[in-house]
């Protein structure tokens, strides 16, 4: 296997930096450790970024600690997760790091990964899962992977990555990045092993380390579908799918990885499982019942009657809650669900507006008052795309 060499230069170089740093500034994100905002690098981002090419080119660089932060789990917001805040500056490095060694890798990457891809998104995840139990793969792993960010090997990692890359300075780069210290609540500690998740090259990392386990699975000719590092493995008897989750636990643990005991469990499309927010069930694709609680959630938290603020500052933040709830799940099955939904928000607007629930809202502020005032509806909001079971559509 041919390996780049001599990689260095090219993510010191200026033209590569300056693309690094305006992908970090649109992606915006709260400050590091450090407490510089992305708004106070770029007052003087000319000298930020000439500070850390000479670094980069002296072999001095070294990333700083990440701020952790919890957030809570989409699968359990009474569930806490990890994420580590990198200092600005290292968020550039890392992301011109990324812009190197992506083009490398991604090219042979499994057709089957989807997860912080250039071009491909969880809607393609959905839509080959279900073109596979059209072709008759209707027994499903439905898989966790215990831990995976806050348990990958480092030298698991280094390993992978070396396949491809035999340039130093990169590699040492690398592994000071993983190595680098996390702050929590005031006490910094060195990692040994794991990657935070909010950092640039941990997701590129993920896929590395993972195309080794997704090359595994298709060589066996069952199918899966993998978005980072949530999967499912998909065969044509119940026979199969005992065989593939055994084997799944045999390939991780050569990676230092297991599946999450109580998460993973043997069931088909008949019965139904939950993948990337949505619910598989009796060959129909509906939303998962936590997602829709957690946009009702959402909607709650903007819509609360004691804000002081108007009726269009509230829209304001609505609307982009109810058009993403829209653009990610409207490609599912899911005019009733979203037809209820939408009274739902509508009667939220109505008790904000009234700052109480009565029995005469609806006449005294009617639909078509809401919608003047600029309240969309998630059926409007629906994207054009379709995924369905169904042959004919």
């Amino acid at each position: 296997m041919l390996k780049a060499h001599s990689l260095i230069d090219k993510i010191y170089f200026w033209k590569n930096l300056w693309t690094a740093w305006r992908k970090v500034r649109a992606n915006k994100g709260a400050h590091g450790l450090d407490r510089v905002t992305i708004r106070a690098f770029e007052k003087d981002v000319e000298t930020h970024l000439r500070e850390l090419q000479r670094k980069l080119m002296g072999n001095r660089f070294e990333p700083h600690s990440v701020r952790r932060v919890y957030i809570p789990k989409a699968s359990n917001p009474k569930q806490m997760r990890p994420l580590g805040i990198p200092d600005v500056i290292d968020r550039v490095c890392q992301q011109a790091i990324y812009q190197v060694l992506s083009p490398i890798f991604e090219p042979h990457f499994s057709a089957r990964s989807f997860g912080f891809r250039p071009g491909r998104k969880a809607h393609h995840a959905i839509a080959t899962a279900i073109q596979d139990a059209r072709e008759g793969f209707l027994y499903v792993v439905d898989a966790d992977i215990a831990s995976f960010f806050d348990r990958i090997d480092h030298e698991v990692v280094i390993s992978r990555v070396c396949t491809r890359i035999a340039d130093g300075r990169v590699i040492c780069l690398l592994r000071a990045f993983l190595k680098a210290g996390i702050s929590d609540g005031g006490v910094i500690s060195v990692p040994t092993e794991g990657t935070p998740q909010g950092g640039v090259i941990s997701p590129l990392l993920a896929n590395i380390v993972l195309d080794s386990f997704d090359k595994d699975i298709e060589a066996k000719g069952w199918r899966h579908v993998r978005y980072a590092d949530d999967f499912v493995i998909l065969t044509k008897s119940p026979e199969e799918a005992a065989q593939a989750m055994a084997y799944a636990k045999e390939v991780l643990g050569i990676l230092k990885l297991s599946l999450h005991e109580t998460k993973t469990r043997l069931t088909d499309f008949h019965e139904g499982f939950e993948f990337l927010g949505f619910h598989f069930r009796s060959l129909r694709l509906g939303i998962r019942a936590r997602s829709i609680e957690k946009f009702k959630d959402r909607v709650r938290f903007v819509t609360r009657r004691q804000q002081g603020r108007n009726v269009e500052a509230v829209l304001h933040d609505l609307n982009p809650v109810i058009r993403g709830f829209a653009n990610y799940f409207g490609v599912a099955e899911v005019f009733r669900t979203f037809r209820t939904l939408d009274k739902w928000i509508r009667m939220r607007t109505r008790c904000f507006r009234m700052k109480r629930k009565t029995r005469f809202a609806n006449r005294r502020l009617p639909t078509r008052k809401l919608e003047k005032w600029g309240l969309l509806s998630l059926r409007e909001c629906r994207p054009k795309l379709r995924l369905t079971y169904m042959r004919s559509l």
